[in-house]
């Protein structure tokens, strides 16, 4: 005996099967997201400042190397140090730095003398940028035309400054761009959640 089907295909009676989501499904796929968010924020907040912080270092390389390289190509004395205008050296806040040609050796920019060669936001978000004690003596390091650092207000030949970002564990929140005679070089450090300088 043949069974008796509808126009659709179906056997009258029979109901079609729902192919959604039932709300408790639902639900529990709503928490487990909730539940893998909130794992995964610190750790994407942790990549973010680790980037941020990298990235500052390396502006700070930059900028060490065109002052190194610029002070050869001209054959005079070129000058890193804080500022505040982007225009004069200023403070001990390594934030924001220039680079700057000083063809009079005084340690200072002077309108229609000396040029800013450039003019570097270092720091994003918490990242801070601290001096050694021989860079903080007068917030200045100069290379001369032979590519050699001074460092200071003396002749130190060694300083660093110490890029930190204080919202990442203090085991990795430090990196040191130093500059010895005429090498620069990056290292990392344990920092603190204080962000120190290095020593020198």
């Amino acid at each position: 005996m043949q069974s008796v089907r509808d126009r659709s295909g179906r056997r009258p009676g029979c109901q079609r099967l729902s192919a959604g989501f039932t709300l408790v499904e639902l639900m529990v796929t709503v928490a487990v997201l909730a539940i893998l968010s909130a794992i995964a924020a610190p750790s994407f907040s942790n990549l973010i400042n680790s980037n941020r912080l990298t990235a500052s270092a390396n502006e700070v390389v930059a900028a060490l190397q065109t002052a190194r390289m610029e002070a050869i190509r001209r054959n005079s004395s070129v000058v890193l140090c804080p500022s505040v205008d982007g225009a004069t050296c200023s403070g001990g806040d390594w934030k924001r730095l220039i680079v700057f040609s000083d063809a009079d050796g005084d340690n200072a920019v002077d309108a229609g003398v000396d040029a800013i060669i450039r003019d570097i936001a270092v720091s994003t978000g918490n990242t801070q940028v601290k001096p050694s004690a021989n860079v903080a003596t007068n917030n200045r390091i100069r290379f001369s035309a032979d590519g050699l650092a001074r460092i200071g207000s003396g002749s130190a030949r060694e300083g660093a400054l110490s890029v930190c970002n204080a919202k990442l564990p203090s085991a990795t929140n430090t990196r040191d761009v130093a500059v010895a005679v005429s090498r620069i070089s990056v290292s990392s450090r344990d920092g603190s959640s204080a962000c120190t300088a290095r020593a020198n």
